[in-house]
């Protein structure tokens, strides 16, 4: 009997020492693999700063009182002269608890640039009869018609207004890691301060059908414009669009029933950096 025990007990003790053995080597893996899992990668979110041009664009005047007609508000749909202005911003977005959500105040400098399409003349041989601004007092500016003369025909007129801007807007990225890929959107607010504006006249002197002049002036304009704005685009592209919530002139300066234009404007912009 106890020629058979000692062999069995030998046996097991044996299977039971290189169970524990591979248990062990089994298990050493699992550490290694629960080390790793705590070195995980996490994306990096940083602000950021961005550069925007604008490469296409065209300014209009909505009348916030449609009974009332303003002689000069009539302006072209479509000018080749107005799309190419080159607004532009520089931004730094600043990560709201590092997320897709961003601030981003910021500085700019934009145009509004109206061509207007002028009135038929069927009393004349030269089709159209374009505007043009005139300060008739210190308080008052007056629209006219431009007269065509002897040898000279006018072609059209626009009015331009430069400003310099103080931006502040507030921006969606769906890419956390990578703010310049995927879908983004913003809705900001713009305070600008005018710059000189200028009236310009194109005509045809005889021959000559590129002639201009500019009559530089500050036309009671207002001063400065306040205006929202808001963006949607993928990648580095987008479209804008903004509405300035102040009148186009001081208060009961400009042409009759101005003071309920405003201008808002369309376009398309390319983020550079």
């Amino acid at each position: 009997m106890k020629s058979k025990i000692l062999p069995l007990l030998f046996f097991f003790t044996t299977c039971h020492i290189f169970s524990a053995a591979a248990t062990d080597s089994v298990g050493a893996p699992v550490v290694e693999e629960q080390e790793n899992q705590s070195d995980t990668y996490i994306p990096l979110v940083q602000n950021y700063p961005s550069f925007t041009v604008e490469f296409l664009g065209m300014d209009y005047l909505y009348n916030l009182d449609p009974k009332l007609s303003v002689k000069f508000h009539n302006m072209k749909k479509f000018d080749w002269s107005g799309l190419f202005r080159g607004n532009g911003a520089i931004l730094y977005a600043i990560r709201l608890n590092q997320s897709r959500f961003a601030f981003c105040p910021g500085i700019g400098w934009s145009t509004l640039y109206y061509a207007f399409s002028g009135r038929e003349d069927s009393g004349s041989d030269h089709g159209r009869i374009y505007p043009k601004l005139k300060r008739a007092s210190e308080s008052r500016t007056e629209c006219e018609d431009i007269k065509h003369k002897q040898g000279r025909a006018v072609l059209g007129s626009a009015l331009k207004i430069p400003f310099i801007d103080c931006l502040l807007r507030f921006r969606f990225n769906s890419v956390l890691e990578d703010p310049k890929a995927g879908f983004h959107t913003w809705l900001g607010v713009k305070f600008g301060f005018r710059r000189r504006p200028s009236m310009i006249i194109n005509y045809r002197a005889y021959n000559d059908s590129g002639a201009s002049s500019v009559d530089n002036g500050h036309f009671n304009l207002r001063r400065y414009a306040l205006g929202i704005q808001a963006g949607v685009g993928y990648s580095r592209f987008g479209l804008i669009g903004g509405f300035h919530l102040t009148p186009l002139f001081e208060a009961g300066q400009g042409p009759s029933h101005s003071d309920a234009l405003r201008p808002f404007s369309i376009g398309l912009y390319i983020d550079l950096i």
